[in-house]
């Protein structure tokens, strides 16, 4: 190691997934991480990802289960020792050459000003949800809305964007207390975001340092398993932000009614979608955890 190597921080960068195919893809991204010095892991929800990740010599963190975005993050990370910056990116983005350096840069940028998190895609700033962002999200009226013109949000303290590319400092993981165990599934972003800044986290920084992101058509592919672990995790959020736990869940279920209206304009097939509904209903009125598909399912 040279000496300027020895003063650079120390990245792991963690790469979930439950996909074989967009490992694959992913490959040539995931091996320049590597050899730029990033100690890059696939943290392997699902058998055959991590079945991927050892063909393509990949350092593959098997968890033998799929137990959420938020647990299999911190398990992993917890493996990990004496990092300095975690860089949490999506197993299906798209990385343009030359981001190992921009993102080296982003992270002097970040230290100069003094913060702990940089989102690193293009992405756009999302506003922080609340009841009724909550509400319009699971419902679909959110994906109807953003068809019609809208005045954009310029108050970007009140924003976040996904973890799909995001740097967070080992002292800002450390304030915050990692990610929220108890969402099983969606908004473990923007709880954390919430919390960094509640907590008095410096705003974060945003960078477009090389990486896009299209919306993942993981979840519409199983989304009688996952949509009941998405509204399980609204109704968690909603009760974090200080709704009461009745309306909270009103608020929920009542977004999943109207869903249902919606189920013919939505990607995922019409059987499979209703069924994630009644799922996810259930599972609100006896304030049952669900599960995720399973690791060797996928």
């Amino acid at each position: 190691m040279t000496v300027s190597d020895q003063n650079q921080p120390r990245v792991v960068v963690l790469v979930p997934s439950i996909s074989a195919h967009r490992l694959s893809d992913a490959r040539t991204w995931l091996t320049a991480m590597r050899d730029a010095g990033f100690d890059t892991r696939v943290v392997a929800n699902g058998a055959t990802a991590y079945m991927e990740s050892q063909r393509l010599l990949l350092h593959a963190m098997g968890t033998g289960s799929n137990p959420g975005f938020a647990r299999s993050i911190n398990s992993a990370l917890e493996q990990v020792e004496g990092w300095d910056w975690l860089l949490l990116l999506n197993d299906d983005v798209d990385v343009e050459e030359g981001a190992a350096q921009a993102i080296r840069d982003a992270l002097r940028d970040a230290e100069v000003a003094g913060t702990g998190v940089v989102f690193l895609g293009t992405e756009p700033d999302r506003p922080l949800p609340g009841t009724w962002g909550v509400f319009t999200s699971l419902s679909l009226l959110s994906a109807v809305r953003s068809h019609f013109p809208h005045a954009a949000r310029r108050d970007l303290s009140r924003t976040y964007r996904s973890f799909s590319a995001v740097a967070i400092s080992a002292s800002a993981w450390s304030l915050v207390g990692g990610l929220d165990r108890r969402y099983v599934f969606c908004y473990e972003d923007a709880d954390f975001i919430r919390r960094y800044r509640g907590l008095g986290g410096a705003e974060p920084l945003r960078v477009d340092a090389g990486f896009s992101h299209q919306k993942s058509a993981s979840t519409g592919q199983h989304i009688a398993g996952v949509l009941p672990a998405i509204a399980y995790s609204a109704d968690t959020y909603l009760r974090a932000v200080g709704v009461g736990c009745f309306r909270a869940s009103a608020v929920v279920i009542l977004a999943l009614v109207v869903r249902s209206a919606l189920t013919p304009f939505a990607g995922a097939r019409i059987g499979q979608h209703l069924r994630g509904i009644a799922r996810s209903i259930r599972c609100i009125v006896l304030r049952h955890e669900p599960s995720l598909p399973t690791y060797d399912q996928l």
